[in-house]
């Protein structure tokens, strides 16, 4: 299996302390739907779009694309997110931003998020992964835990990428 990214969204790259203010755009779906020609954005929810669309942290975004492409990674996503929205629905939220086609799946809606995380390796034999999340989890999964503190940025960005090349060089011997 492809090396694998769970990926946690307020805290990672929907920051929660920096609050933007934005006009809410009633449009905006459709507008994003025409201009990316991608109709299943129309769909979603305006309020979701827009909060998306101004809010989530474009350099986040950009380091998670980094991650994917670079290592041919899937993305799933750990997120409360998960619990409110399909799998159809984060596919097109996150295609705002050209990333819903390396998201793959979720977690089981399992508590503890650690569960749900390992409950997952296990049924998909995932051997090489990282998990962003804001949520610390060091004490269960090691080094394959990066901590983010309130969005993901260039340290937690190189941290992520150490342990996905670690693990390449160990999966390659």
């Amino acid at each position: 299996m492809k090396p694998c990214i769970f990926l946690d969204i307020d805290g990672v790259i929907n920051p929660h302390r920096r609050k933007k203010s934005y006009q809410l755009d009633y449009n905006l779906p459709h507008i994003l739907a025409k201009e990316l020609n991608h109709p299943k954005i129309a769909t979603l929810n305006a309020y979701l779009v827009n909060q998306v669309y101004h809010c989530f942290s474009k350099e986040s975004i950009q380091y998670i694309k980094e991650l994917t492409k670079k290592y041919d990674a899937q993305i799933i996503i750990t997120s409360s997110w998960r619990l409110v929205y399909s799998l159809d629905q984060l596919k097109a939220m996150f295609d705002i931003f050209d990333l819903g086609k390396y998201i793959i799946g979720t977690t089981p809606s399992i508590s503890p998020r650690t569960k749900a995380i390992q409950n997952y390796l296990r049924e998909k034999h995932v051997t090489s992964y990282v998990i962003l999340d804001d949520f610390d989890m060091s004490n269960v999964f090691d080094y394959h835990f990066i901590y983010v503190r309130n969005v993901f940025i260039e340290q937690d960005f190189k941290k992520a990428d150490y342990a996905l090349f670690i693990q390449q060089k160990e999966i390659s011997h």
